[in-house]
């Protein structure tokens, strides 16, 4: 990836738009808004010399995203080159957030995001101060790149009361995880889509996800997505909004949530 970051912090790098990232109408599909996120969020890290290999290596610790909220003015097509800006923002409560926004080659809007991560103490498993993991970069001026990290708190599952898909149950592959055996943060968003009928993603796309990694999982756990809604009949309106919980079903019987997002979708 050719990624340059400028004299204020921020990171420069263009992302084309492989096939392997659309779906059938080829337009970029929704993971790969996250792999974006990931990808510059690694590089940014990785030269700033706290990515996750090094920082595992060199002080026990690791980088991970717990919240993310991705807004897409638009899709971007096949073999369009995505202009990526990326930049570590003020810390937020326990948050080390970032920044990223994705335009096109004439400056229009195509996507922007707000994640907030944690740098994870692996011996202690406790979050090291969130000052202290974005002692590696540089903030821009507010005057320059300001995005407030607060995105507010997300609505729970017994908000929608209106309708419910019928429950999906994924089965997790060996590209779903990573060298630990967890299951990758892009594979709850590929199970998310995959809950919908084919039907509608045929006639909408999504507008925006806001969305909680809650608890790892691993190859093998029963894994349940459940997808609601606050209208009776959202799967044939316009601008549905829905909320995904993805649950694990422990040895014992408990369910406990591992993942929750909400998402607002558009007509095509």
């Amino acid at each position: 990836m050719n990624f340059t970051i400028d004299e204020n912090g921020i990171g420069h790098s263009i992302m084309s738009v492989r096939s392997t990232d659309t779906d059938r109408f080829f337009k970029g599909r929704i993971p790969f808004f996250f792999s974006a996120l990931q990808e510059v969020a690694a590089t940014h890290s990785t030269l700033c010399h706290c990515g996750i290999p090094e920082l595992v290596a060199r002080e026990n610790k690791t980088w991970v995203v717990v919240r993310a909220k991705i807004t897409i003015e638009r899709l971007p097509d096949w073999m369009e080159d995505v202009h990526v800006d990326t930049w570590a923002e003020m810390p937020f409560k326990l948050f080390a957030p970032r920044i990223v926004e994705g335009r096109a080659a004439d400056g229009s809007l195509i996507f922007s995001a707000v994640s907030h991560w944690v740098v994870i103490d692996i011996g202690r498993k406790r979050p090291i101060k969130p000052d202290e993991a974005l002692k590696y970069f540089v903030l821009p001026d507010k005057s320059l790149r300001f995005t407030d990290p607060d995105i507010g708190k997300l609505r729970i599952a017994e908000d929608f009361t209106g309708f419910r898909i019928p429950d999906f149950k994924p089965v997790t592959n060996y590209y779903d995880t990573d060298t630990n055996g967890h299951i990758n943060n892009v594979s709850y968003i590929n199970w998310l889509v995959d809950a919908f009928p084919f039907s509608f993603q045929d006639s909408h796309r999504l507008h925006s996800i806001d969305c909680h990694w809650a608890k790892q999982t691993f190859d093998g756990d029963d894994i349940t997505v459940e997808t609601y809604s606050e209208s009776d009949d959202p799967l044939s309106a316009d601008n549905p909004v829905f909320f995904t919980r993805i649950v694990k079903k422990n040895e014992d019987g408990t369910v406990i949530p591992v993942f929750e997002a909400e998402t607002d979708w558009v007509k095509r």
